[in-house]
Order: structure tokens, then C-alpha cells, then sequence
């Protein structure tokens, strides 16, 4: 296992914890981009939905929350091999999102960029569909690495 699992009792410390420990700091990757939290992607970042094809986003994943502390541990990790993100609107690799690939756990970062050396939290969660994982390897690497 990648790090140690993270188990608190409920949804409501799981979010009290997120915000206690991304949202009021921000973590500097390895590669030197500076990346802040907003509360409100604790839903995105911790919750699924019923069905692949709804996104609503309406479950907490108990799986997710209890690798909340993998997501510093992935962004200062200099041995994660860093991806172009992907745009599902677009249809195309996005140099803005960076997605951090953890194996062979398959835990996936990603961020996006608002600033030259400023980047947002998007989401991250674990892999759970073996195709997903080959897109991403599939994808271009970073242009820093």
C-alpha cells in the first residue's frame, strides 16, 4: 500500500480534516508549483456517484476519504510520474490539469493550473477500472519531466 489509510468515523471528520489540513495551507509539489484547497472540492474529491454515467455525485466513498492524506504524499512525491490531464469536454490532453499516477495502487491527483506556478486541487481517487489506467499511461507526460 502506497501510505497509511486515514480512519476517522464519519463524513463530517472527514471534512473537517480536509479542511484543517489542505484548506488552510497550501502544499508545494516537488517539481515547485504551489497548489491550494477549496472546501467546496471536498465533494468532488470524496464523493461518487451511483452510476459512471450520472456524475451526481451523490455517495461518500469511504474508499476515497480514507486516502485523504495520500493526496499531499502524491504531490510531494518525486518518484509519482506525472500525465497531461485530460478535457472529457473537449475531447482532448490539457496542459493546464496535471494527474498524478501512484502505482501499483492506482491513485490518481489531479490538479489544475490558475497561474503560472499556482495550481487548484481538482479531485483524486483510486482507480477502479483497469482502462482507466491504461489512458492514463497512455497520455503525454508533463513538459517539466
Amino acid at each position: 500500500m502506497y501510505h497509511n489509510l486515514t480512519i476517522l468515523t464519519n463524513e463530517n471528520e472527514y471534512r473537517q480534516f480536509y479542511i484543517n489540513y489542505y484548506c488552510n495551507t497550501d502544499i508545494t509539489t516537488h517539481y515547485g508549483i504551489k497548489v491550494s484547497f477549496k472546501s467546496d472540492q471536498f465533494e468532488h474529491a470524496f464523493f461518487s456517484s451511483k452510476s459512471r454515467h450520472k456524475k451526481d455525485k451523490s455517495i461518500f466513498n469511504l474508499e476515497r476519504a480514507k486516502r485523504i492524506t495520500w493526496i499531499k504524499k502524491v504531490l510531494e512525491d518525486q518518484d509519482v510520474p506525472i500525465y497531461q490531464g485530460w478535457d472529457s469536454k473537449k475531447r482532448i490532453h490539457d496542459a493546464t490539469r496535471r494527474v498524478a499516477l501512484v502505482t501499483p495502487d492506482g491513485y490518481v491527483v489531479v490538479i489544475r493550473f490558475i497561474k503560472e506556478n499556482h495550481a487548484r486541487f481538482v479531485t483524486a481517487y483510486l482507480i477502479d477500472n483497469p482502462s482507466v489506467l491504461k489512458k492514463i499511461q497512455s497520455g503525454p507526460l508533463a513538459d517539466f519531466q
